[in-house]
C-alpha cells in the first residue's frame, strides 16, 4: 500500500499537541443533561476515557484517509505499448560450424535468450528459416514459452538451405495483428540466399512499402564474408535489407560480438515502458474515511449521554 499524500499524516500529531493546549486556555463549564437519557462523565471516568479514545482513533483514521492510501498491482503492458520484436533465426546446416563455441546456432540462441531477459515489457516472437521459413512463436509477453521455443529450435526441423527473403517475409507478416507503432525484425544469417523464390531485396522493398517507418530490420551477419565459391555470409545483401528498412547491419565474428550486437539493438530500440514493470493503483481511502467518521459520531453520542438510561 502506498500513500499519495503522506504529509497528511502529520496532521494527527499536530492535533495531539494543539488541542490540549487550546483546551487549557478555555474556562471549563459543567453541563447537565435532563430527560430520560443521560450520560454524565467525571474526569478520568471509564466512559470519558472510552469516548476520548474513540474520538482520537476516528481523527487518526481521517488523517490516513486524507493521505489517500492506494493499493497497487502489476499488470502486463497492453498490446499497443512497448516494442514488438521478431527474432528471425537461420537454422541451416552451416549453423553447426564450430568457429563459435560450441556452434554458431548455440551461440545465437544464447545471445537471443539474454536479449529477451532484458526486455520484459516487449512482445517478442521467433521465426526460423532454412530452405523454408516457419513461425515458431508469434510476438508474445509470455517470454518463458518463447524461451522454450528458442531452446528447441534446431537443425533438421526444416529442409536444409538458406531462404533469407522468405524468412524476412514471414517475419514481417507476423506483425499483421500488431497494434504498436514500433516493430523490429532481428534477422540472423550466416550464408547466402539459395532457396528463396523471391529475391531478398525485392522482399525488403515490399516490407518497406507495406510497413514504412513503423518497422525496422536489423540484420546480423555470422561467419566469414562471401567468397568467389559462393560460401559465407552475404553481407552486401544483409546490409541493403537493413538500410532499406531503417536498420543497420551488425557483424558478429564471435559469441561476444553477438552479445554486443543485441546490446546495441537494445539501446537503439529502448522500450518506453519502465523495466520494473507497470503498476495500477486504486484508491482505498474510503474505508478509513467511513470508519473514522463513524467513530467520531459514536464518540459524540457517548459524550451527549444517549447510551445510558437513567432511572429515577
Amino acid at each position: 500500500m502506498t500513500l499519495q499524500f503522506p504529509f497528511a499524516l502529520l496532521l494527527f500529531p499536530l492535533l495531539l499537541i494543539l488541542v490540549p493546549l487550546l483546551s487549557r486556555t478555555r474556562p471549563s463549564h459543567s453541563q447537565t443533561y435532563s430527560g430520560p437519557f443521560r450520560f454524565s462523565f467525571t474526569a478520568g471516568s471509564a466512559g470519558e476515557n472510552a469516548a476520548l479514545l474513540l474520538q482520537w482513533l476516528g481523527i487518526a483514521l481521517l488523517c490516513v484517509a486524507l493521505a489517500r492510501p492506494q493499493k497497487g498491482f502489476e499488470r502486463l503492458p497492453e498490446a499497443g505499448e512497448g516494442v514488438d520484436i521478431i527474432i528471425t533465426l537461420d537454422v541451416s546446416g552451416s549453423m553447426t560450424q564450430t568457429d563459435y563455441y560450441p556452434s554458431r546456432l548455440a551461440a545465437a540462441k544464447k545471445a537471443a535468450l539474454t536479449f529477451i531477459d532484458g526486455r520484459p515489457n516487449d512482445r517478442i516472437g521467433l521465426v526460423i528459416y532454412a530452405e523454408q521459413p516457419r513461425t515458431l512463436c508469434p510476438p508474445t509477453f509470455d517470454h518463458s514459452t518463447l524461451e522454450r521455443f528458442i531452446q528447441e529450435a534446431d537443425l533438421g526441423i526444416l529442409p536444409d538451405g538458406t531462404a533469407i527473403g522468405a524468412g524476412l517475409a514471414v517475419a514481417a507478416r507476423g506483425f499483421n495483428y500488431s497494434t504498436t507503432s514500433r516493430r523490429v525484425v532481428v534477422l540472423i544469417s550466416d550464408g547466402e540466399d539459395t532457396s528463396s523464390q523471391i529475391d531478398p531485396i525485392t522482399v525488403a522493398r515490399a516490407v518497406r512499402t507495406l510497413h514504412g517507418d513503423s518497422l525496422k530490420v536489423y540484420t546480423v551477419a555470422i561467419g566469414t564474408p562471401s567468397s568467389e565459391e559462393g560460401l559465407g555470409v552475404d553481407r552486401e545483401t544483409l546490409s541493403r535489407i537493413a538500410s532499406m528498412n531503417g536498420g543497420r547491419l551488425f557483424d558478429a565474428e564471435s559469441p561476444e560480438d553477438l552479445d554486443q550486437v543485441y546490446a546495441a539493438i537494445d539501446s537503439l530500440e529502448a522500450s518506453t515502458l519502465p523495466a520494473e514493470g507497470l503498476f495500477v493503483y486504486r484508491d482505498s481511502y474510503m474505508s478509513f474515511l467511513v470508519i473514522g467518521a463513524l467513530l467520531l459520531v459514536v464518540s459524540t453520542v457517548m459524550r451527549q449521554g444517549y447510551l445510558k438510561v437513567v432511572g429515577d
